[in-house]
């Protein structure tokens, strides 16, 4: 009689434990542990291209492109003091802010300081300095030679009537008040940063 009951319950047991496999509760508790491992490699093959795509392009964007304001109280460009400078465009036209680094522009600018002027001037136009005004190629460009008594010279010994040499241009501000080529000279290509951009 031990004998008879024990098989059935064990059939029984067995029985129960096949029909917990039939229910729709036991497959959710149970699918999870399966799939768990698929749907993570899913999801790294998804976003390790997107993540890697996302640092180089912020990568080049980084060693390309630098940002810089202008702190100075008179501003030689007052309307805009944040500037886009473009690292890998350095070809120049007359009337574009072209950004440099500073040589011989003591005492108003450390040697390597970041400037950013008009290219006034290119290679080729023909420069005319006097106490009265600057011109390029016989137009205008800004007037007088107001920072001489500053510098301690006499604006007589700014004077010249040359054309520009090749890989330099000539800068200046938008105010007459502006430390520009008129009292240093050319920015040379070796000195140029690349092309700037105004923001604000």
């Amino acid at each position: 009689m031990r004998v008879i009951w024990s098989s059935i319950r064990r059939r029984w047991w067995l029985l129960r434990r096949m029909s917990m496999f039939d229910k729709p509760d036991a497959k959710r508790r149970i699918k999870p542990r399966f799939r768990s491992r698929p749907r993570l490699a899913q999801f790294l093959l998804k976003a390790v291209p997107i993540l890697l795509l996302v640092l180089a392009v912020e990568r080049y964007i980084g060693q390309r492109f630098l940002i810089g304001g202008d702190d100075q109280v008179d501003r030689c460009l007052p309307d805009k003091w944040i500037y886009l400078i473009d690292t890998h465009n350095k070809d120049i036209w007359r009337g574009d802010l072209i950004a440099f680094r500073a040589e011989r522009m003591a005492p108003f600018f450390k040697d390597g300081q970041i400037i950013v002027k008009i290219a006034a001037g290119v290679t080729g136009d023909t420069i005319h300095v006097d106490p009265q005004h600057t011109t390029v190629n016989g137009e205008r460009v800004i007037d007088g030679l107001p920072l001489t008594e500053k510098l301690k010279r006499p604006a007589t010994q700014f004077k010249r009537h040359e054309t520009i040499p090749p890989a330099a241009y000539w800068v200046t501000g938008q105010t007459d008040k502006s430390f520009d080529s008129r009292y240093w000279g050319y920015v040379y290509d070796h000195q140029v940063i690349g092309r700037a951009y105004a923001l604000f």
